[in-house]
């Protein structure tokens, strides 16, 4: 078993504090909760939750509110950076603490927290309740929060890539959306330094060193490649061969477009992550940007966004004769271990989850997790993009980013490299051959097998 260990450099799943939701929960009162007790058998004062500080927190919050009219237990919310979200969760297990009860996991997490036993295996809960119908989940998802036979969390926030780009530049020059990456280029290079658009630029990217540029990368390998040798759709088992494949041909290329795309995009755009990208998109400076479909509702709000009214959503991009693979994300409710209150952390966690409260959650800008919310018409008619998140959905791979202990520090080292090709401060090939090999100098040292 791997120990736990705290990465600084840690991959952000979505950007945090950008377009927050402001809309508030109903004020009926839930139904479905119990006044659950700890472990020693008394109702709990209290729970409390750390969770990332995303733009559906503040709905979160309000259903804490009303959770606590219905049973009488308090919960609070402590809600942080992606990086100091991961540092706090982990520290839990180090220190054996019971300082939080419900903890909230990226799906990259899932690996290092149920093997550093930092979490409760909820899968016995799950069977005996029925009424949260774990069926309904969305199956790419509902695997995420899978591990080695214990399901570690509920996945309640699913997050998917997907194409924003302005519907009426499109409409107004002929354009369909891309289908290839060829075709992405292309458009990119159309709309930077038009004169029929000034101080427009093609495209919005995560280019900064570290884990955005690393991010990045995975969101686009596997539809060229694998980044290792058994990790790919379809695979019976994602890890049983970590041969890394970085400094691939096929990744290679990869690079050079992300290099090429540089130029396309604003003033500044090296240093772009997940915030910038959006922000520049919502300030109608680009084109069109590939980003997790967190930020999407907050780009309806005409308050926030220039374009509330003027972009569309498609399928991520990827090569001719393939479908995409769309990148996956998000977060799942987990229990705390060495919690002194499991079942009212329980009883929190399905309540929150039912159908109905889901929904509540979904149509105040949460992401959908269920089916149902995927086919429901009052979530359609609200949220446009909703069929392009179905169709996501369908096309997604649940270790599209490795859900490994290893994986922040990969992800960086990968990052890093990227930002050293794209910016020119080394040659492609030479970047991603060092990134390839101190990748597998890490796995080797942590035990993984190669064939």
């Amino acid at each position: 078993m791997k120990s736990i260990h705290y990465l600084k450099k840690a991959l952000p799943a979505v950007l945090t504090g950008t377009l927050l939701l402001t809309s508030a929960c109903s004020n009926d009162k839930p139904e479905g909760s119990t006044a659950a007790e700890n472990t020693n058998n008394e109702t709990p004062k209290s729970l409390k939750i750390i969770m990332i500080a995303d733009p559906w927190v503040d709905v979160m919050k309000n259903f804490g509110a009303e959770y606590e009219k219905a049973t009488g237990i308090k919960v609070q919310i402590d809600s942080y950076s992606y990086d100091q979200t991961h540092q706090k969760e982990v520290l839990l297990g180090t220190q054996k603490s019971d300082a939080a009860d419900v903890i909230v996991l990226d799906s990259p997490w899932i690996g290092e927290f149920a093997e550093g036993q930092i979490t409760e295996d909820l899968k016995a809960r799950i069977e005996a309740t029925p009424d949260l119908e774990w069926d309904d989940y969305i199956p790419s998802f509902r695997q995420v929060a899978e591990w080695k036979g214990q399901i570690v969390g509920v996945p309640f926030a699913p997050y998917y890539v997907m194409l924003h780009y302005r519907k009426d530049l499109f409409e107004k020059e002929g354009l369909q959306p891309p289908k290839t990456y060829d075709e992405m280029v292309a458009i990119a290079k159309r709309f930077t330094n038009n004169p029929n658009y000034p101080g427009m630029s093609g495209i919005a990217m995560n280019n900064a060193k570290g884990a955005p540029a690393g991010q990045a990368w995975f969101e686009y390998i596997f539809n060229v490649d694998k980044p290792f040798e058994s990790n790919y759709p379809g695979s019976k088992d994602a890890y049983a061969d970590m041969t890394p494949r970085i400094d691939s041909p096929e990744s290679i290329k990869i690079v050079n477009m992300f290099k090429e795309l540089l130029q396309y995009q604003p003033d500044g755009a090296l240093n772009f992550a997940w915030d910038d990208r959006t922000q520049a998109f919502a300030q109608g400076k680009v084109a069109m940007m590939a980003a997790w479909s967190v930020v999407t509702p907050g780009l309806l709000d005409p308050s926030r966004s220039q374009v509330s009214d003027k972009f569309a959503t498609a399928l991520v991009p990827g090569v001719s004769g393939k479908d995409p693979v769309a990148p996956l994300g998000g977060w799942v409710m987990s229990i705390n271990k060495y919690s002194k209150n499991k079942e009212a952390a329980w009883d929190f966690i399905k309540w929150a989850n039912n159908k109905e409260n889901h929904k509540k959650f979904v149509l105040q800008g949460g992401p959908p997790s269920r089916l149902s919310e995927l086919n429901d018409n009052e979530i359609k008619q609200k949220f446009h993009w909703i069929d392009t998140l179905a169709q996501s959905a369908e096309k997604a791979y649940a270790d599209c980013r490795p859900r490994i202990p290893e994986s922040f520090q990969i992800i960086d080292t990968i990052g890093n490299a990227i930002s050293q090709a794209v910016s020119g401060q080394m040659p492609v090939e030479q970047a991603m051959k060092k990134a390839n090999d101190d990748v597998k100098k890490l796995l080797i040292q942590s035990g993984y097998t190669f064939k």
